[in-house]
């Protein structure tokens, strides 16, 4: 049975406005690898790329917004 991947990026971001996007991959290491990038994306963003590695933190920011993304799997 085959699989997919959806990563999945939310924001609370600094205008209150909460917001959800799905990314859908082949393999999980694409999700993997989406997931991270889109966390390094933010963080450079936001300006705390210093202080996030994109590889095991996967939730940021402070008390006025945060970004979190997640893999769900899936079969098809």
């Amino acid at each position: 049975m085959d699989k997919i991947y959806i990563v999945v990026a939310e924001t609370m971001g600094t205008d209150g406005e909460y917001y959800s996007e799905p990314y859908p991959c082949r393999t999980s290491q694409s999700a993997y690898d989406c997931a991270c990038d889109l966390i390094a994306e933010m963080a450079d963003t936001m300006d705390v790329l210093d202080d996030v590695n994109p590889e095991t933190d996967w939730e940021i920011g402070t008390n006025d917004w945060w970004y979190r993304v997640r893999i769900e799997e899936y079969e098809i």
